[in-house]
């Protein structure tokens, strides 16, 4: 009979290798979508960088919200926040004080249908295996 080894260090090592490609790719499809000219604004605005924007537009203003993306990744999972101030107003719109209806702009949604983590997996683990 035949005998079989079988590197578990090996095999363990290409998972997170490619977890790790997967987590960089997610988070690139959501800043992707920040950045991308989708977003549907029912009026033209200046933005505080003296830009005149009209609609579909991008959601990066002065790059506070893109920039404030913080991974956090744990051995089986990986979490995604903006911690910038007004980053749940974006995404999830907003009425003001004043009663002007600030859109949604739901960017993890459009990262989530852009990329497929699950698939990059494999691919990856294929290449090293």
């Amino acid at each position: 009979m035949s005998k079989i080894n079988i590197d578990i260090s090996k095999i363990n090592n290409a998972i997170n290798q490619a977890f790790d490609v997967a987590v960089e790719a997610q988070g690139e499809a959501f800043q992707n979508a920040i950045a991308s000219e989708i977003w549907e604004w029912s009026r033209q605005t200046v933005r505080k960088n003296g830009d005149i924007v009209e609609s579909p537009r991008d959601a990066v203003d002065q790059e506070e919200l893109i920039d404030s993306l913080v991974v956090s990744r744990t051995t089986n999972a990986a979490e995604y926040t903006w911690e910038a101030d007004h980053a749940a107003i974006v995404h999830d719109g907003a009425t003001t004080k004043n009663g002007t209806e600030l859109p949604a702009r739901p960017w993890t949604k459009v990262g989530l249908k852009e990329c497929d983590p699950a698939k990059i997996m494999q691919q990856q683990i294929n290449k090293l295996l």
